[in-house]
């Protein structure tokens, strides 16, 4: 059930007891979110299954926001759950349309279905691999049952929502999204998969609705895997690990870059030179002032903490 522990005086108790008894309601395994004074969150009482639910700190109050699925559970933020101003956006299932993108406004306590992107009774599963906010426009992943599951959006100033992109031309998939999405200035940097070039880095600039490959790391239809284990921001750069079919006797993952200003990309180092992948980022990855800390194998010492200090370099005039 939901608890609570007050930091200053050491306190903790239950909240409430949603599910009645003995049973479980397992707040919160999908969705968490702070709005004000209020936390919005799954669970499950009993008779309504897994819904969306709130409860107002100020006042201690808890109650159901939606039964959005009268016969079963709708999941709410299965997939995704994204604040912009006072709504919340999250995936759900309305066992009519199944897994498709749900609005909650939580100034007048209104519920909506957003968009039916996989018209019918299946499901579009928005924000499965991808769910960023860029200004008022929310960019996930999304399958319409005709193209597979591309890049998709919504702009929640005007309500409008769109295919992005269909990079893998046809019924096949991209997945964009699927190891590594990362935002810079007004650009997601992600991997996909085109088809014919296997999952490689990509980019779409949301300023001009641009989308390119941004790298062919692992050459011809390869995958380069981008960004399975690890991928970071550190000012312009992205740093991730990828394998380019050659490094460690053709499967090597290893750490890579790609400098957003200038658009390079390089191997930045070969952890592991044996047949095999040394898999930077596998476990943990964090940036500390410029160093940056992160799990690798250099094939002899196993799984271990490694490092890597980014180096900075000056241009006089």
């Amino acid at each position: 059930e939901l608890w609570a522990h007050d930091t200053s005086n050491h306190s903790t108790w239950q909240v409430v007891d949603i599910n009645s008894g003995s049973d479980n309601s397992i707040p919160g395994v999908y969705m968490g979110i702070l709005v004000g004074d209020t936390i919005y969150f799954d669970a499950e009482d009993g008779n309504n299954s897994r819904e969306l639910w709130a409860h107002d700190t100020s006042n201690h109050s808890t109650w159901q926001v939606a039964d959005i699925n009268n016969a079963y559970h709708s999941f709410p933020g299965d997939y995704m759950s994204i604040l912009v101003g006072d709504t919340i956006y999250f995936s759900a299932n309305s066992g009519y349309n199944d897994h498709e993108l749900w609005a909650h406004d939580t100034s007048n306590h209104s519920t909506w279905q957003v968009a039916d992107i996989n018209s019918g009774t299946l499901s579009s599963r928005p924000g499965y691999y991808m769910r960023t906010l860029v200004g008022d426009t929310l960019y996930f992943s999304a399958d319409d049952g005709n193209d597979g599951v591309e890049m998709w959006a919504h702009d929640t100033s005007n309500h409008s929502t769109w295919q992005v992109a269909d990079i893998n031309n046809g019924g096949g998939p991209s997945n964009p999204g699927i190891w590594m999405e990362i935002l810079v200035g007004d650009t997601l940097y992600f991997c996909a998969t085109d088809g014919n070039s296997g999952y490689e880095v990509w980019a779409h600039d949301t300023s001009n609705h641009s989308t390119w490959q941004v790298a062919d790391i692992h050459n011809g239809s390869g995958a380069s895997n981008c960004g399975l284990y690890m991928g970071i921001l550190l000012g312009d750069t992205i740093y991730f690990d990828a394998s380019d079919g050659v490094t460690g006797g053709g499967s090597g993952s290893e750490l890579w870059a790609h400098d957003t200003s200038n658009h390079s990309t390089w191997q930045v180092a070969i952890i592991r030179n044996s047949i095999g992948s040394s898999n930077p980022g596998n476990g943990m990855e964090i940036l500390v002032g410029d160093t940056l800390y992160f799990g690798a194998t250099n094939g002899y010492d196993g799984s271990e903490l490694w490092a890597m200090e980014i180096e900075h370099s000056i241009t006089y005039n």
